[in-house]
């Protein structure tokens, strides 16, 4: 077990779509303390949502920070994982199918150099904390927004430290 834990999250075009916006944290798992976080939204993404996504995700996406591409964002993210990768167990909240297609699309990016420094294990945080509990509300944090892969990110990561005490 290591001391951190990186919890991420994606909001994408539609449920098997491209993950457009990635929002991560990292939290000593001892203490809870933020030690770093992740937030980024590829704009030439949003054409491609679909009505779902442009009705309940979009709107809250207003004030996430934007690059251009979707290489760019995936390059980004995977700077911001390795830097922490040694240090952390890391984790997404049910992670099929959204998290995983966004870490394959990562790796294809440039499979060479990242073929082998994906997660593994990839834990789930749905493993520890049951699917039927509303996570923002659980944190206990004021003003988090559902389907921003940041506060989504964070609730989940509080919830985990609050359910999972003795599982990696």
């Amino acid at each position: 077990m290591k001391p951190n834990i990186l919890v991420f999250d994606c909001e994408s075009t539609s449920l098997h779509g491209t993950a457009f916006a990635v929002g991560a944290v990292v939290l000593n798992r001892e203490s809870g303390n933020e030690i770093d976080r992740f937030e980024l939204m590829a704009k030439s993404a949003l054409p491609h949502c679909n009505a779902w996504v442009k009705e309940n995700v979009l709107p809250r996406l207003q004030d996430m920070r934007t690059c251009d591409t979707l290489e760019e964002l995936r390059s980004r993210f995977f700077l911001f994982y390795i830097k922490h990768k040694e240090t952390c167990d890391i984790y997404s909240d049910v992670n099929f199918p959204v998290e995983t297609n966004f870490l394959s699309a990562l790796v294809q990016d440039d499979l060479s150099a990242r073929e082998f420094q994906m997660p593994y294990p990839l834990y789930d945080i749905v493993n520890y904390v049951p699917i039927e509990i509303d996570r923002i509300a659980e944190s206990g944090l004021a003003n988090l927004r559902k389907h921003h892969p940041f506060d989504d990110a964070l609730a989940s990561a509080i919830c985990f430290l609050k359910y999972a005490t003795t599982k990696p």
